[in-house]
């Protein structure tokens, strides 16, 4: 059974669609990036998840509770990390998650030692008795991931966990983020590809309200084909090497007297590298050199975010 199943949700601004008929399910215990540009949904999405936005169209169930109809259920097995998260600056850290853990109706037996458990997990031991006003960014960071923790949550919201930290503790976080899938399937939302490349197993890409990606990170790195071509002398080699097949796209990157360097886009899994150097050869042109370039995210992100918008 889904930890998490988003059913044809769609969300309106007025006249905009800021969502539109986003389907998707997520297991128990898997990692999701959730990508896309500035304004592309990502954020509306968690926020109608968190119950916080109600949806226009659509429907999205919890651990087996609608968001929309049984919300107070649907709202305890959630955890969520907001990019600012909301702290009161007159309280220590043991009272802050002392307050968060009384919001989410936590046995009161059991409190002391989940609080325990989520600053251990945080790294939060020598600031247990500190002004959350005297915190730094990274700290009140480390501070929001842990009230997000608190009750092991069926489902924990990430939105950018590694704003504000440091390389160090930006590993910790991805640790961190790994560790707590053992509890909790995690959605994580982040602008920095190779966070979502080291942590997440399985990509969903917005675009303007609507789903353009579903699939494994690994379908997604391999969808990025691209070989660099660097070459002397020729003519019209650009020209001949967009009618091949399998070719998608050819664009100039650097051009001088006497050497050019090209970027050929291809075709998901097709090998272009024998068909390129012939097609370079034939043109009168010496190859200097042919890389082949598969796996990079970020290439594989504009890639697929550029390809005409299905309506």
């Amino acid at each position: 059974m889904p930890m998490l199943t988003v059913d044809h949700v769609s969300r309106r601004y007025g006249s905009r669609l800021a969502l539109r008929d986003v389907s998707f399910t997520a297991q128990p215990h898997e990692i999701i990036a959730l990508m896309g540009r500035n304004g592309a949904g990502k954020s509306t999405l968690m926020n109608v998840l968190t119950g916080y936005l109600a949806m226009t169209e659509g429907r999205a169930i919890i651990g087996g509770h609608d968001v929309q109809k049984e919300p107070l259920e649907a709202r305890k097995l959630v955890g969520y990390l907001p990019e600012q998260p909301s702290l009161y600056p007159d309280l220590t850290v043991t009272e802050y998650l002392r307050y968060c853990a009384q919001l989410k109706g936590l046995p009161h037996r059991g409190v002391k030692a989940e609080i325990d458990r989520v600053i251990q997990r945080t790294a939060l031991q020598e600031y247990a008795r500190r002004l959350t006003s005297r915190l730094s960014k990274g700290y009140r960071q480390r501070l929001g991931m842990a009230q997000a923790l608190l009750g092991k949550p069926a489902l924990l919201i990430l939105d950018e966990p590694s704003s504000g930290l440091d390389p160090l503790q930006m590993v910790q976080m991805r640790e961190l983020v790994v560790s707590a899938a053992e509890d909790s399937t995690v959605l994580l939302s982040s602008h920095m590809l190779s966070e979502v490349t080291n942590v997440c197993t399985r990509a969903l890409i917005l675009d303007q309200g609507s789903l353009r990606f579903d699939g494994t990170m690994q379908t997604l790195l391999t969808s990025a084909n691209t070989l660099s071509l660097t070459y002397s002398g020729g003519e019209n080699v650009a020209e001949a090497l967009r009618e091949l097949p399998g070719v998608t796209n050819v664009q100039t990157i650097s051009a001088c007297e006497n050497e050019t360097t090209l970027e050929i886009q291809g075709a998901e899994s097709a090998d272009l590298r024998a068909a390129v150097s012939q097609c370079a050869a034939m043109c009168g042109a010496l190859v200097l050199e042919l890389t082949p370039e598969r796996g990079g995210l970020e290439s594989a992100f504009l890639r697929l975010l550029d390809k005409e918008v299905t309506p």
